[in-house]
């Protein structure tokens, strides 16, 4: 696969020094993309609320056409965002996206309404304190996910998101401190959602930043869920490392061909500002 839409340079709040513009696009060129979506993050409930520096979404845009200039004969680079939580701000939401003109939106889910970010639910965080997921029962555990389908879904009739990234983000946490998430209980309200995305011409991305190179670890979402939407009848599909330094561009990309060749996916078919982009999974 030679695209990677989902990326985050310095200027996310969790972005690495290293991770310039021009450092992202090196790296993409070097590993043979021909098209790289620069898609740093804005929680908007996190910036309203004073939990998340605030993007300068001035410089990234500045950046970011600056790039497209400079790399137009090698790599197709589009600007993008991960618009964090629309749904909970929609008046500020909007107006961002009428502001700028992204390329690519990611609409993400990272945190439910009135709750902390599933990250911080996974570590001990004195300055951010938090209910933590290894403490939980599955049944909690299993109401959060369901919580987070029915967010999600809210998401889906936010007007402007292209691509629903990382389904599974809080299937990630829950792994990460020794818990299980069954997804079995919830496959006819995730079949539900799939059905939605796909009446509203939104594309499901293949999150690749928990899976390694021998394809295992944890794809998000994963291999079972693929197949799912692949049944339901879904063709939109993207591919992102969620790359955050150069060198995790096109992270086990590799894996994540051999995935959607298995579930039947041939190419990647993303919708974005200036209409389907189609790339070949096998290439």
């Amino acid at each position: 696969m030679r695209a990677d839409l989902h990326t985050h340079t310095l200027y996310s709040f969790d972005g690495d020094p290293t991770a310039t513009v021009n450092a992202m696009c090196e790296s993409a060129i070097a590993k043979g993309l021909t098209h790289l979506a620069i898609t740093d993050h804005c929680d908007i409930n996190g910036e309203i609320e004073g939990i998340y520096p605030v993007l300068d979404k001035d410089a990234v845009f500045d950046a970011v056409c600056a790039a497209k200039k400079t790399y137009a004969r090698r790599l197709t680079v589009l600007f993008g965002i991960e618009l964090g939580q629309a749904t909970q701000y929609p008046t500020e939401a909007r107006a961002l996206l009428e502001r700028y003109p992204y390329d690519i939106v990611l609409g993400s889910l990272h945190n439910l309404a009135n709750t902390p970010d599933f990250y911080y639910m996974s570590v001990q965080d004195a300055d951010f304190p938090a209910p933590q997921l290894a403490e939980m029962s599955d049944g909690e555990i299993a109401a959060l996910f369901e919580r987070s389908l029915q967010e999600t879904s809210a998401l889906l009739d936010f007007e402007g998101i292209h691509v629903l990234p990382h389904l599974t983000y809080l299937h990630r946490y829950v792994r990460q401190v020794g818990r299980k998430l069954n997804f079995t209980p919830h496959l006819p309200q995730i079949a539900a959602l799939f059905e939605k995305m796909i009446r509203q011409g939104v594309a499901l991305e293949l999150n690749t930043s928990s899976l390694v190179a021998d394809g295992t670890g944890l794809p998000m979402p994963t291999a079972e869920l693929l197949a799912l939407y692949r049944q339901c009848g879904g063709k939109l599909i993207s591919v992102g490392s969620d790359a955050h330094v150069p060198h995790r561009i096109a992270q086990s990309f590799d894996a994540a061909a051999a995935l959607l060749t298995a579930c039947g996916f041939t190419a990647l078919s993303v919708p974005t500002a200036g209409g389907i982009l189609t790339l070949p999974i096998n290439s």
